[in-house]
């Protein structure tokens, strides 16, 4: 992996829906599904998005609610993303995707976060000197 994807990757790692989970290949997901290209089409960060396309990344994996990353980046409206994604062979069906809320992931996903607000309080708390 070279060091621009490793970098981006890092990037990802370290959003709330990613937080805890380690990126070891491209195209590792959080619990929710989501991997990294969904991330940067939330941020629609164009530049981002070719650099995992071109290194391999899964254009069709289906994330959150079962919205792709095409579906993503429509949602938030990115326009120039969602060109690009569909120039690089994205199913434009993702496009009438409904949203699926899938009450089992998510309880599985919020109690992640909790653990990980926890083990972050933890360290926080342990850097703070009592005598201050």
């Amino acid at each position: 992996m070279n060091k621009s994807v490793r970098a981006l990757l890092e990037q990802v790692e370290g959003v709330a829906d990613f937080s805890g989970v380690k990126i070891n290949d491209i195209n590792d997901t959080n619990i929710l599904g989501d991997n990294a290209l969904h991330c940067v089409c939330v941020w629609g960060d164009l530049d981002a998005a070719k650099l995992l396309v071109e290194n391999g990344i899964d254009i069709e994996q289906k994330g959150e609610g079962g919205f792709t990353p095409l579906r993503v980046a429509e949602e938030f409206g990115h326009k120039e993303l969602v060109n690009y994604l569909m120039s690089m062979g994205a199913d434009a069906e993702a496009l009438n995707t409904e949203f699926e809320f899938d009450p089992e992931v998510n309880s599985r996903h919020l109690k992640r976060l909790e653990e990980r607000i926890e083990e972050l309080s933890k360290m926080t708390l342990s850097g703070c000197s009592k005598d201050v």
